[in-house]
């Protein structure tokens, strides 16, 4: 029985583990090959000796019966193996950049071919696309895929291909890669259409007309990944287009129901993507309405957790009164000073003059021989004065500052944990703005300081990232009810956003609201934070596509009503004084108009830059 190690091109490792000594390397990589996906370029195995040592790993394979994922470090590359890397380097980085155009574009062509949204078209999609991807080089050793990697901190330069100094031992390696290296550079034709896709567009001088086909399929691919529809305007962004699906949607509807159908179902796009985004999150109650029952539950679960923490800082109070160790005496000079020199602002902070007096009623009564508990119920006293967000709340956490100073190393163990509980509990609840105000009567308000309602905005929107954390955190840490709190302030975000989209004049959307809340949300990286990096993305993205669908560049939109040029050729024929001038019009603008309509609903970017 031995372990065998699989080593991948990417640079990690897989292990199985007591395979028996029987079957050869093909078995291993076949069963490799189809459980990882990936391209293999090392099979070692580890044998333990007679003494249950284990000796030197050896190229082999085993049958293999069953398995444990790890990673393992390698041995230190030699020099050989360096060259090697280097050798392939260039096929790697081209396959790569070829892969990465081409792999996204067969698999939207793929789909295309048997159908949108369908069974047949999403699994079509997905073996064109691995059809693609797998003609592209893959990388034979390891050390190439790292010096890839270095190559992108160098300014993407391409380290020379030292292919003279490599000797006989290379030949292996440099055939198939400088077979494949040419091979992906000469693709098939349309492979060679798609990279030329995504090639950077030449500079246009200003006003020089419409945008070119690989900006409208970059537009196109955005929106359907967001399951979004575009017409042929908003892909191309050509004003002429443009113009003429604002004007015929509104001086000749019945010929535009196709173009407004469209745009009906666009918005509901819109919407739906919304929904469906905030649904992922997990939330069960993100909707326009559900502002209060998203702030009961994440008010809930942080009263929840404060309550139970109070109770565990009782009752560790408690053992450590009836232990005898609250009991000794404890020098008030300090606290004494500390309100000597705040007597100026006692004059319009009454809770000073406050904490004095009881102090000075604390000294009276014990004839100045004050114990831990007396400061106790001090700090008590000053938690319940001060009020979160205000001056207030300033000065007594001052006070609980001086009282913890005072009583610092006094008293026996079990007193001292209970100081290190209630400092927890002070540094998560009461010290935390954010939190403190959420607790209403426990956070040293009166009354509720934020309404039910509020609460999403009170956590998400109205703070910085840093204040908005100190909620968040305990909610991540309140088990199954505080990460459900934090999946509904997720789901509610994204309600937030699709709010903002919908508060245009007459039901119309609003991308300027959308893009002033996103924005505002991403500037201190709430979007990142709430959503990680790909959620972020993927909420840019579908403003980039709604941006696509609904604002239109200046000059679109006809507000004089003189109407298309196409519009006004049509009825400058029916103005004509010969037989059936008028029925000619008829005909031609319905047969023309249809045709166009037609066009601006169903034009494909993809097929259109391929014909080319």
């Amino acid at each position: 029985m031995a372990d065998i190690t699989v080593t991948f091109a990417d640079g990690t490792s897989h292990i199985y583990q007591n395979a028996p000594d029987s079957l050869t390397p093909d078995d291993v990589q076949a069963r490799a090959s189809k459980e990882f996906g990936k391209s293999i370029v090392k099979l070692d195995r580890t044998k333990a000796d007679q003494s249950g040592q284990t000796v030197a790993p050896q190229q082999m394979a085993s049958q293999i019966p069953g398995q444990v994922s790890t990673s393992q470090a390698r041995p230190e590359p030699t020099m050989q193996d360096k060259i090697m890397g280097y050798v392939e380097a260039p096929a790697i980085v081209a396959g790569n950049i070829g892969r990465l155009v081409t792999t996204p574009i067969a698999r939207m062509y793929g789909e295309a071919v048997r159908g949108y949204g369908t069974p047949e078209g999403r699994q079509a999609g997905e073996q064109m696309a691995q059809t693609v991807s797998g003609q592209f080089y893959q990388p034979r050793t390891e050390t190439g895929p790292e010096v890839v990697g270095e190559m992108a901190k160098v300014l993407g330069s391409v380290p020379p291909t030292p292919l003279t100094s490599a000797g006989t031992a290379l030949s292996t390696l440099t055939s198939p890669a400088v077979r494949q290296l040419g091979a992906m550079v000469a693709p098939s034709t349309t492979a060679q259409k798609m990279a030329a896709l995504l090639k950077a567009p030449e500079p246009k001088m200003q006003g020089m007309g419409a945008a070119t086909v690989d900006e409208a399929l970059a537009r196109e691919v955005r929106a359907r990944e967001q399951g979004i529809r575009l017409t042929k305007g908003e892909k191309t962004q050509d004003l002429g287009q443009l113009q003429f699906e604002s004007d015929i949607a509104k001086e000749k509807p019945e010929l535009a129901k196709a173009l407004i159908q469209f745009k009906e179902g666009q918005k509901g796009d819109i919407l739906r993507r919304f929904e469906q985004l905030s649904n992922e999150t997990g939330a069960e109650f993100a909707d326009p309405t559900a502002y209060r029952k998203v702030g009961t539950i994440v008010d809930k679960s942080i009263v929840k957790q404060f309550d139970n923490k109070n109770t565990l800082v009782d009752n560790a109070y408690k053992k450590a009164r009836e232990a005898g160790e609250t009991k000794e005496v404890v020098d008030t000079a300090k606290l004494e000073q500390w309100l000597v020199d705040k007597a100026p602002e006692a004059i319009s902070v009454p809770e000073i003059a406050t904490i004095e007096a009881k102090l000075n009623a604390l000294k009276k009564a014990t004839n100045n021989q004050i114990t831990i508990d007396d400061l106790e119920n001090l700090y008590k006293a000053a938690g319940q004065l001060g009020e979160p967000g205000k001056s207030s709340g300033t000065f007594m956490r001052e006070v609980k500052g001086v009282i913890n100073d005072m009583t610092e190393g006094k008293g026996g163990d079990l007193y001292r944990a209970a100081r290190t509980q209630r400092k927890e509990l002070a540094n998560d609840f009461e010290n935390t703005y954010r939190v403190a105000k959420l607790l209403g009567t426990r956070g040293g308000y009166g009354d509720r300081a934020v309404a039910l309602d509020d609460v999403f905005s009170h956590v998400v929107l109205d703070g910085s990232l840093e204040e908005m954390r100190t909620v968040t955190k305990l909610l991540k840490k309140g088990g199954a009810e505080g990460q459900q709190a934090y999946a509904e302030l997720q789901g509610q975000t994204i309600q937030y956003l699709k709010d903002q989209l919908t508060k245009g004049p007459s039901g119309q959307l609003s991308f300027a609201k959308l893009n002033n809340a996103i924005e505002t949300l991403d500037r201190e990286d709430k979007l990142t934070y709430m959503f990680g990096k790909q959620g972020r993305e993927t909420l840019v993205e579908l403003r980039d596509a709604v941006k696509d669908a609904i604002v239109k560049p200046p000059g679109t939109v006809n507000y004089s009503n003189t109407g298309n040029v196409v519009l006004r050729g049509l009825d400058k024929l029916a103005e004509l004084h010969f037989p059936l001038a008028k029925t000619a019009s008829e005909m031609a603008e319905k047969s023309q108009l249809s045709k166009k309509v037609e066009e601006a609903v169903k034009y494909d970017a993809l097929t259109k830059a391929l014909s080319k």
